[in-house]
């Protein structure tokens, strides 16, 4: 089985709406598995990759049969080349933000690393807690102005900036202005 990339955004998915759906916060999931609930939350929102033993832990304390997380993951052979048109993008919902439209454009499993591109569009009333990724991350700003907060900086980026840097940094963007800020954002998580 070699899983690609886009499948473990699903199992992230799967995860957290198993969790959803037998009503469990992280907090009750990371006591029922002895795993962080930081950790459990990148899982959920695919900033890191889960190893199989701590798959087996999050499927025992969800009481739910493994296969069904990892139903489907692997069992084709991949193009080579992945195309998503701008009416097929799939909005993902991601850590627990308000404002913040998610649109994946594709992932791939490069080496020992995960490469994922999202659209991420932030509304003027966005907001969200800092997080931090396993990998690197590139920003590019589409659209609009962005305050990205790095660590203790705030830098100020507009349409054309672009920023690359190390996603273990906490960071968050905030849109400052009065319209939508559209960004590219790419991630290349480490396994």
């Amino acid at each position: 089985m070699n899983p690609s990339a886009n499948d473990l955004i699903e199992v992230g998915l799967r995860i957290r709406d198993e969790r959803k759906n037998r009503q469990l916060t992280l907090e009750t999931l990371a006591k029922r598995t002895d795993l962080s609930k930081g950790l459990l939350s990148k899982i959920e929102n695919f900033r890191t990759i889960p190893s199989l033993p701590v798959l087996a832990s999050i499927a025992q304390a969800l009481n739910v049969d493994m296969g069904k997380l990892v139903s489907g993951i692997g069992g084709s052979t991949p193009a080579p080349y992945t195309l998503i048109k701008a009416a097929e993008r799939k909005t993902i919902e991601r850590d627990q933000a308000v404002g913040f439209l998610y649109q994946a454009l594709g992932a791939k499993q490069i080496n020992a690393s995960v490469f994922e591109a999202f659209v991420l569009t932030l509304s003027p009333q966005s907001r969200r807690k800092r997080v931090s990724t396993e990998g690197d991350q590139f920003i590019f700003i589409i659209q609009g102005e962005v305050d990205f907060h790095l660590g203790q900086e705030c830098l100020r980026l507009t349409a054309g900036d672009a920023l690359f840097f190390d996603g273990r940094v906490p960071h968050v963007p905030k849109n400052p202005g009065n319209t939508d800020a559209i960004l590219l954002a790419v991630y290349l998580l480490q396994n």
